[in-house]
């Protein structure tokens, strides 16, 4: 987990501070990033196990005034945004959503700029169920 969470801070530090992103559209565009940690076994012999961890990152870019960008869900990400002033950590889609305790860390990283004002967001959640209740369509990568 604490790998996910480095990565994705490594991420949010580049995006935030990162020229080419405000040029594209200085007033919406943001880049998101989901790290899961995944962890497998597999058989390496008969009688041997060994744990491959595996990680899987997934990163678009979302732009808003024109809804866009490769953000599968660009109308429905950037329509969620606009109730929330852009502020991802007020994202709170389906609170209620019956979820399960499994732990397998996802961890979505959100950074760029909102109606010209910076936005830097990051946060793990237990599991894609808890991910996809949190942030919807803004984190359905």
């Amino acid at each position: 987990m604490m790998t996910a969470v480095a990565l994705c801070g490594a991420l949010l530090a580049t995006a935030a501070a990162s020229p080419a992103l405000a040029e594209r559209d200085p007033r919406s565009t943001l880049r998101i990033l989901v790290a899961v940690k995944q962890d497998e076994t597999k058989s390496v012999k008969q009688d041997e196990t060994k744990a491959v961890k595996q990680r899987e990152t997934k990163a678009v870019t979302l732009t808003c005034e024109r809804a866009g960008g490769d953000h599968p869900e660009p109308r429905a990400a950037c329509r969620l945004l606009r109730r929330v002033h852009g502020d991802p950590a007020r994202l709170n889609v389906t609170p209620d959503a019956a979820c399960t305790r499994e732990l397998r860390p996802h961890a979505v990283v959100v950074a760029g700029m909102w109606r010209g004002k910076p936005v830097s967001f990051g946060r793990v959640y237990g599991n894609a169920c808890l991910l996809r209740a949190a942030g919807g369509a803004v984190f359905a990568l």
